[in-house]
C-alpha cells in the first residue's frame, strides 16, 4: 500500500494545529497510520504574531515570539518532514516551490495565512535574522521624538498603544482614513471606548477620517513588494512626511503603516468546476464548515485560518480551531474511509480584544462589551504567547488521540 502523502502549505497558528492533530491522530497511535505530513514554511519557525507590537517595542520580549521548528521534538518525527521553502503555486495535485521543485500530495491543507508588511509582517526567515531586524526596528523607534501610525484597524491601534505605553515622552498619532476605528463587525462602544482610552488616557492624538495620500520619502519598496509576500517589503520610514487627504501635513521621526494586509488566495490555482463559481474570491478561498474547499472535485483539499472566507473576525484561536478540524477530518478519512461523518466548524460570535498598552483592556464577545475589569481577566502578561505554545504542544508531545473524540473546542 502506498504511503498517503499529506502536505500542510504553511506553519503558524493554523498549519501547525494541522500538523499537531495529524500526528495525534495518525502517528502517535500504537501502530501509526501509513502516512507522511510535510509542512511547508518559509520560515524555520512559529511566530507569535499577536504578540509583534508589544515585540517592536520591547525586543527582549519581541525575541521570544519566534520559536524554532527544530526545538520541538515531536516535529522530529521519520513520517513529519519540514520543508523551509517558498510557494508559488498549488495545482489539485501538487504544490510548486519558487525553486521549481513540485511535491505532489494526496491531501493538502492551504494554511498560508494573511500577509502584511514589515515589521508587522516579518521578513526573516530565520530567528537569528529575525531579532537583528527586531533590533534595527527598536533603534530608530528609541531615536524617534514622533511617530505616526497609519491604519486604525486592530494592529494599528495596538501599534500606537504600546509605543505611547512604553516611550510615554513620545508623541504619538494615529492616522486613520475612517471617522471611527476599528472596522469590522464591532460594536460602537468597543470604537468609542478604543478612542477614549487612546485619546483620554494614553495621550495618543487621533487623526481620523482623513486617508494618508502621499508620503516623502516612501516606506522601502512597499508599491514594489510581491503581493504574496508583502513582508519583504519595509513599511517604515523616519524623518518622514504625510500628506493628507485634505491637504494638510504631518512630519514624524518614525512612521510605521499598519495597513494593507493581503490574501496569498492568489497562489491557488485550482479550476472551478463547471457552472462553479471561482475557488476563491475577495474574501478568501470558499471552505465549508468541514474545512474542504467548496467545490465537489476537490474533496481532498482543506483550507483554514486567515486564507478562508469565513465570516468571523481572524483570530489565532480561530486558526489553529480550522487546522483542528481539518486534520480530524483527514484522518476520518484515510482511517475510515467507508465513513462518510465529517466534523464541523461551528460558527463562532465576534470576539476581539484589544490590549491598549500594559494597564488597558477592552474585550467584545458577540453583542457585549465586557468591562475594563472583565476584560482584564482574559488578559495574559504575554499576550498569549505560553497559552499558543501549550495548545499547539510546541514544548511537548501531543497524546495519541482518535479523530472521533470528544472536540477539544
Amino acid at each position: 500500500m502506498n504511503t498517503v502523502r499529506i502536505l500542510v502549505a504553511g506553519g503558524n497558528y493554523a498549519g501547525l494545529s494541522a500538523v499537531q492533530h495529524l500526528y495525534s491522530t495518525l502517528l502517535a497511535r500504537a501502530k501509526p497510520a501509513n502516512v507522511h505530513v510535510t509542512m511547508i514554511d518559509r520560515r524555520d519557525g512559529f511566530v507569535h504574531y499577536m504578540g509583534m507590537t508589544r515585540g517592536l517595542t520591547e525586543p527582549e520580549y519581541g525575541k521570544s515570539l519566534w520559536m524554532p521548528y527544530a526545538t520541538t521534538p515531536w516535529l522530529s518525527h521519520p513520517r513529519i518532514t519540514i520543508r523551509q521553502a517558498t510557494i508559488a503555486e498549488i495545482i489539485p495535485r501538487s504544490v510548486r516551490l519558487a525553486c521549481g521543485e513540485s511535491l505532489d500530495f494526496d491531501y493538502l491543507v492551504i494554511a498560508l495565512g494573511l500577509g502584511r508588511f514589515a515589521p508587522i509582517g516579518m521578513r526573516a526567515a530565520t530567528k537569528d535574522a529575525f531579532v537583528q531586524d527586531l533590533a534595527a526596528s527598536y533603534a530608530q523607534l528609541a531615536a524617534a521624538k514622533t511617530v505616526a501610525v497609519v491604519g486604525g484597524g486592530a494592529v494599528g491601534i495596538e501599534m500606537a498603544a504600546d509605543v505611547k505605553s512604553d516611550f510615554p515622552d513620545k508623541a504619538v498619532t494615529l492616522v486613520h482614513s475612517r471617522s471611527s476605528l476599528l472596522p469590522g463587525p464591532f460594536l460602537d462602544e468597543l470604537r468609542i471606548a478604543t478612542a477614549d482610552a487612546l485619546q483620554n488616557r494614553l495621550g495618543v492624538r487621533l487623526e481620523l477620517g482623513r486617508r494618508v495620500v502621499a508620503q516623502s520619502p516612501q516606506s522601502a519598496d512597499m508599491t514594489c513588494a510581491p503581493h504574496d509576500l508583502p513582508e519583504l517589503a519595509q513599511a517604515t520610514a523616519t524623518d518622514a512626511t504625510l500628506t493628507l487627504s485634505d491637504g494638510a501635513t504631518l512630519h514624524a521621526d518614525w512612521v510605521v503603516r499598519c495597513l494593507g494586509a493581503r490574501s496569498r488566495a492568489p497562489l491557488v490555482s485550482l479550476p472551478p468546476s463547471p457552472d462553479c463559481p471561482p475557488v476563491f474570491g475577495a474574501g478568501g478561498i470558499r471552505v465549508r464548515p468541514t474545512m474542504q474547499v467548496d467545490d465537489a472535485q476537490y474533496p481532498h483539499i482543506y483550507a483554514c485560518g486567515d486564507i478562508c472566507n469565513i465570516e468571523e473576525v481572524k483570530l489565532a484561536g480561530m486558526a489553529m480551531y480550522g487546522g483542528y478540524i481539518a486534520a480530524r477530518n483527514i484522518a476520518r478519512t484515510i482511517l475510515h474511509p467507508e465513513r462518510t461523518d465529517l466534523d464541523q466548524a461551528k460558527p463562532q460570535p465576534p470576539r476581539t480584544l484589544l490590549l491598549l498598552g500594559k494597564d488597558c483592556s477592552l474585550l467584545q464577545k458577540g453583542d457585549v462589551l465586557y468591562s475594563e475589569k472583565e476584560a482584564r481577566a482574559f488578559t495574559e502578561e504575554d499576550i498569549g504567547l505560553q497559552h499558543c505554545v501549550d495548545a499547539l504542544s510546541l514544548t511537548k508531545t501531543p497524546d495519541a488521540a482518535t479523530p472521533y473524540d470528544t472536540p477539544k473546542w
